[in-house]
């Protein structure tokens, strides 16, 4: 397979920084667009020269026949149209999460499974080059010793916009960004204790997390979701740590305590930061049929919605 015939499904704004990275990747190549909203989809195919708009999904893969598929919709509809989109047995990329809820994940996994179709789900903080160099700093004084995560929301913006399906599923939709974090840099969990409170949110706001990795290592997950914070991770290692605050920038300390800046690679900067790597990881992945490591499959990511699961105190 020389060029890979891209087919996008959604035509929001995460589907525009998507474009921007394809048409710079050598052999991938957008072919065809299907949005629930024709005038967006019409104004990506514009902007980004993709040749053909279709009215639905059935009829982009049937007529289009693409090699590959992008499901780049509201997160409320990532499952019922990967639900519809695997008995076609093409590769496809999702946005997280792929189901609302562990439930539906799980069903999508199940499906891919017996269909065996190559996905992979986008958690792009998984591909920040940043990320990978902080790991490298650990790594050369040593082992890792805990990973602490901060997932403090915004949600007093938040709660007013979103549909309350969503609202209520809110840890699985979005915070799920910064709980995977745990299992990027900690690895597999052994044991955890959670609590769970709520200030407003009836299925929780606040919550806290302690745990112990497979590799010995602790660790602890925080989030106050009508609380200014932020996004954090702090990485612990023998005589240095590393800090990620916000997420897109990078420090690590000795133990003079002097700062070392870690410098993002010059794709980080010009595309919405992971996108790069993650889109560059799909194209390999339809090639070879396999995904590599740091990216995650539906299977994948529904280790990390039970983690967010029993975090949520469910």
């Amino acid at each position: 397979m020389s060029e890979i015939r891209l087919g996008i499904i959604g035509a929001g704004n995460i589907a525009a920084k998507h474009l921007e990275v394809i048409q710079n990747i050598k052999d991938l190549s957008a072919v065809g667009i299907t949005s629930r909203t024709k005038g967006k989809a019409e104004n990506l195919a514009n902007k980004f020269g993709i040749p053909t708009i279709y009215d639905h999904t059935e009829q982009l893969i049937e007529q289009c026949r693409p090699d590959a598929l992008l499901i780049l919709v509201s997160v409320d509809q990532n499952f019922s149209v990967t639900k519809s989109v695997i008995p076609f047995k093409i590769p496809f990329f999702v946005e997280k999460p792929p189901g609302l809820v562990p439930d539906e994940t799980q069903i999508l996994a199940e499906l891919a499974k017996t269909n065996n179709t190559p996905n992979m789900v986008g958690y792009n903080r998984r591909y920040y080059s940043i990320f990978q160099k902080g790991l490298d700093v650990i790594i050369k004084h040593g082992k890792l010793l805990g990973v602490a995560v901060e997932g403090h929301e915004r949600f007093w913006n938040v709660s007013g916009r979103v549909c309350e399906t969503v609202r209520s599923n809110w840890i699985f939709g979005n915070s799920t960004h910064t709980i995977d974090l745990l299992r990027l840099f900690g690895g597999n969990i052994k044991n955890i204790s959670t609590l769970q409170k709520s200030y407003i949110e009836k299925n929780g706001d606040q919550f806290a997390a302690v745990m112990e990795f497979e590799s010995g290592a602790l660790g602890h997950y925080m989030a106050h979701w009508y609380s200014p914070g932020g996004w954090a991770v702090r990485l612990f290692g023998e005589g240095v740590t590393v800090v990620f605050k916000p997420l897109e920038k990078g420090i690590w300390l000795d133990t003079d305590f002097k700062e070392h800046e870690i410098i993002p690679d010059e794709v980080d900067s010009k595309y919405k930061p992971g996108f790069y790597r993650q889109m560059e990881a799909f194209r390999k992945m339809v090639k070879t049929g396999k995904l590599k490591m740091p990216g995650q499959d539906i299977a994948a990511s529904f280790i990390t919605m039970t983690l967010a699961q029993k975090i949520s105190g469910d």
